[in-house]
């Protein structure tokens, strides 16, 4: 293997070493209160090769956040019209950046992470809800999207936090059923019951 090769090789294990003794250290303390030099002797890290890649902890994770935040923003963008698209390639994201999800979304995570998350979700999936239920005023809508995306956020966070947790595609498919196969058509056929009885009378 060339030096570069060689480099580059060394950084991926050093940067996944941090993670690794970062996800042990939230475990049992916030995120923010984690010091450098106790990452760094957790993952037996010479305290100036972490400054080499990182200014601080807090850079470590936003580093983390903004490459998951780039693949998750890229799928969704790339959603078409089916619907049901949208849990499976949220929760095949957060499996495939599980490292980070277990930093952020547990007991001792980053909130901010969490809002971040729904605020993305609301944006790209109302047009979805649009779609499966055109007679719902904004209102309704807005509520069903706190209600849903609210109810599937608890889910995931519970999933990324589980020891044994499920395939990504497995609680797809459950999320799918509750959503799409469950909440949506029930709220739409009332809707259109609505509307009917509305015409007759």
């Amino acid at each position: 293997m060339n030096t570069r090769g060689e480099q580059n090789r060394s950084v991926r294990n050093t940067k996944r070493r941090l993670r690794e003794s970062l996800l042990k250290l939230v475990m049992r303390k916030s995120l923010g209160s984690v010091t450098v030099k106790e990452l760094t002797d957790d993952a037996d890290v010479n305290r100036s090769t972490f400054y080499f890649h990182y200014q601080d902890v807090k850079a470590m994770v936003k580093e983390m956040e903004e490459a998951f935040f780039k693949d998750f923003t890229s799928a969704l963008d790339a959603i078409d019209r089916k619907s049901h698209d949208s849990i499976t390639i949220l929760t095949g994201c957060l499996e495939s950046h599980m490292d980070l999800c277990k930093i952020v979304l547990g007991e001792n995570g980053d909130i901010e992470f969490l809002e971040q998350m729904k605020r993305i979700i609301e944006d790209k999936c109302s047009r979805i809800w649009k779609a499966a239920v055109p007679e719902m005023s904004d209102r309704e809508r807005e509520i069903l999207d706190s209600f849903l995306i609210g109810g599937t956020m608890t889910a995931l966070q519970n999933w990324v936090r589980s020891e044994n947790r499920q395939s990504s595609e497995e609680l797809a498919a459950v999320l799918n059923r509750f959503i799409f196969d469950g909440i949506i058509p029930v709220v739409a056929s009332w809707h259109r019951r609505k509307a009917w009885q509305d015409e007759v009378q």
